[in-house]
Order: C-alpha cells, then structure tokens, then sequence
C-alpha cells in the first residue's frame, strides 16, 4: 500500500469517528430532551390555624320546686286562718284637775294616760297641795279611779312665804285599768285629802278633786 492509499484510510477512519462522536453528542442530547424535568413541587398553602373556644353548655335550670301548700285539687281553696296578731297601739294623754276651797289652797291631780298594748291604760297620778304659809303633819287621803279606792298618807308640810307659792308633793301612784283596743272608756278619777284645819281664815275639812278621764282605745 502506498503512501496516498495510507492517507486516504486514516481520514475515513478519522471521519467516521468524528461522525460517530457527532452522533453520540445527538443521541445523548435526544435523550436528555426526552426526560421530562422534574417539576417544583408546590409550597403547601398555609392554613391559619383558629383555636376554636369551647361553648360552655348551657346550665340546666333547676325545676321549681312544688309548693307544700300546694294540692292536686286546682279548685281548693284554704280556708283563711283566725288572726291572732296583737294590736299595738299608743296613748299618750294628760291633763290636770283641781280643788275649789274658797280660799289660795290649791290641790291640783296631775294626770297621765299611756299604753303601748291593746289591753290595759296606765293613769298616773300626781296630787300636788300649792299654798302659801302652811304648817302641818301627815294626813290621810284616798285616791279613787274606776271605782277602785287607794288610799295614801301625805307628808307633813312646813313652809313660811307670803309671796311665793310651795308646791308640795301629796302622793304620787300608777293605776292600770283595762281598755281594749277599738274601744272609747271614760274613766272617772277623783282624789280627796282630809285637811281639817283652818286656812286663810276659812275653816276647811276635806279638799278634793277630779274629774273623767276620756281614753281612745
């Protein structure tokens, strides 16, 4: 083989390699195209999360309990129960009565009425002896209300002034008489002292005096 013919081989061999490398680089670009690109995975959506808030469940009414007065009849009735309630009132009356003698001898019965129950009235009695100059010893008298008599024994009296009045204290008492609620009393009161001497020149033997005591029950 001569020189030319060496030449000839050696660039076929060299051609066909390089169309062999050519066609290699086309079969792997073909093949690189036909691989499908692996595609981005979506970024998940964020979902905000809500913390939900319990309802509280509803509290369960208690049922009304059954009257113990109640019954099964709806047409009974209770029949009303008597009161026994207390009538409370208050009295609170006075009021004076006194002596005519003729004379400055005074006996003066200084009255109170007062009551916070609906039954009883309680009468006190001042019976006070206003004079001038007056010297005596104890002396007996009575005090009558509603009929009923108490008796009493003054002190003695000692005084000497022409220009001033003395008021001495005879007896003092408190009479509880009975005067229900509702109702008007008349209560009568007198008191008599037994004075026996002179006074002013007048000859006196019993001082009294009294009078009706009108009570509102």
């Amino acid at each position: 083989m001569n020189k030319h013919k060496i030449n000839i081989f050696i660039a076929l061999v060299l051609v066909l390699i390089v169309i062999a490398a050519v066609s290699a680089l086309l079969t792997s670009r073909n093949i690189n195209n036909t691989v499908p690109a692996e595609s981005a995975q979506p970024t998940p959506a964020l979902t905000p999360s809500v913390i939900s808030t319990p309802t509280p469940a509803p509290t369960q009414s208690a049922e009304p309990s059954a009257s113990p007065n109640a019954t099964d009849n709806p047409t009974q009735t209770n029949a009303p129960q008597p009161s026994n309630r207390v009538i409370n009132r208050t009295i609170n009356q006075s009021g004076s009565f006194e002596s005519n003698t003729g004379t400055k001898m005074i006996m003066y019965a200084n009255w109170t009425a007062t009551s916070h129950n609906s039954e009883t009235v309680t009468i006190k009695l001042d019976v006070i002896l206003s004079t001038y100059t007056l010297n005596v010893g104890a002396h007996s008298g009575v005090i009558t209300v509603a009929g009923q008599d108490y008796a009493f024994t003054s002190p003695a009296i000692s005084y000497r002034s022409e220009q001033a009045r003395n008021n001495a204290l005879l007896t003092s008492r408190s009479i509880e008489v009975t005067v229900p609620a509702g109702q008007a009393t008349a209560v009568p009161v007198s008191v008599s002292w037994d004075f026996n001497g002179v006074y002013g020149g007048v000859e006196i033997g019993r001082v009294t005096a009294g009078g009706t005591i009108n009570i509102q029950g």
